[in-house]
C-alpha cells in the first residue's frame, strides 16, 4: 500500500472509532462496528513482532498468545496478552502493542537467574526478586550460590543488597542457609561458614558484613586457618579454628616460650 495512502486509511479509522465511540454511547451502532470496520480497511493481524526472548520459546509464546492470522487487531485484547505474557516462567515484564495496519509487537524482559533454592530435597531456579523460574534443565545453572531453607524467597532481596556492598567478597560465597527464617549462614568458596545475626534496631546483617569486609581488607581474614565466623553478637567476634590451626597455634606459643 503507497504510504500516504496507508497513513490516510489510518487516519480515517481513527477518527471512525472516535466517532463510533460516541455514538455507541447513544446505540446508533452496533458495539463491533469499529472492529468490522478495521476488518473492512484491511486492519487485521498479518505480522507478529517478538523482541527480547531468549529462553522463552516460540511454542511457550504462541500459546499464551492464544491469536490467530486475519483477527481484526482492535479485537485483541492488549491487557491480557499481557497477563499472559507475564505467566510464563521466564518473563519478568511484557509490553503488547497494535501496529496498523496489520502487526501485533511485542517486547519481552526476561528474568535473570539469580540462585539455585533447595528446600526439602527439592531445587529451583529464582532470580534477584525470589521469584521461581523453573525447576527444570538446571544442570547449567550448576555455578550459582544455592540457597537453602523455608522463606528463601521473601529473603533473596536482602541477601542480595547485602553482597552488592562488596561485590568481590559476595562472589565467593557459594551456598547460604536461611536459619529458622530469621537469619543467614554464609560459606564461602574455602569453606568458611560465617553467621550473620537477625536484624534488629542496634544490630543487623549489614553491619555484621561490614566487620568481614573491613576484616578481610585489615588481616586476609578468609585465609586464616578457620571453620566458622560468629558474628551474631555486636560486640564480638567468635572464631572456630580448625585444627592445623590449632597445631601452629601451639608451635607458635612453643617458639615463644609461651
Amino acid at each position: 500500500m503507497n504510504p500516504k495512502l496507508k497513513f490516510l486509511s489510518i487516519l480515517c479509522l481513527l477518527g471512525l472509532v472516535g466517532w463510533a465511540s460516541i455514538a455507541i454511547i447513544f446505540r446508533e451502532v452496533p458495539e463491533d462496528w469499529a472492529e468490522q470496520s478495521g476488518r473492512d480497511a484491511g486492519f487485521v493481524l498479518d505480522q507478529l513482532r517478538v523482541e527480547g526472548a531468549d529462553r522463552t520459546t516460540k511454542e511457550d509464546i504462541l500459546a499464551a498468545l492464544d491469536v490467530e492470522d486475519g483477527i481484526p487487531l482492535m479485537s485483541i485484547d492488549l491487557i491480557k496478552l499481557r497477563e499472559r505474557m507475564e505467566a510464563l516462567a521466564w518473563v519478568k515484564t511484557a509490553t503488547v502493542a497494535r501496529r496498523l495496519p496489520n502487526e501485533l509487537s511485542i517486547t519481552i524482559e526476561e528474568r535473570i537467574p539469580f540462585a539455585l533454592w533447595q528446600l526439602d530435597g527439592n531445587v529451583a531456579l529464582i532470580d534477584a526478586d525470589g521469584t521461581i523460574i523453573t525447576s527444570h534443565g538446571l544442570k547449567e545453572f550448576s555455578d550459582l550460590m544455592l540457597l537453602v531453607g523455608i522463606g528463601v524467597p521473601e529473603a533473596a532481596g536482602d541477601l542480595v543488597y547485602l553482597l552488592s556492598l562488596s561485590p568481590d567478597l559476595g562472589g565467593r560465597i557459594r551456598s547460604a542457609i536461611r536459619i529458622s527464617n530469621r537469619r543467614w549462614d554464609l560459606i564461602f568458596d574455602n569453606g568458611i561458614r560465617v553467621k550473620l545475626p537477625t536484624s534488629d534496631e542496634k544490630y543487623n546483617p549489614s553491619m555484621a558484613w561490614s566487620q568481614i569486609v573491613l576484616q578481610e581488607e585489615k588481616h586476609r581474614l578468609l585465609d586464616r586457618e578457620v571453620s566458622i565466623i560468629d558474628l551474631r553478637q555486636r560486640d564480638r567476634m567468635v572464631m572456630r579454628v580448625l585444627p592445623d590451626g590449632l597445631k601452629n597455634l601451639k608451635n607458635n606459643e612453643k617458639e615463644k616460650g609461651v
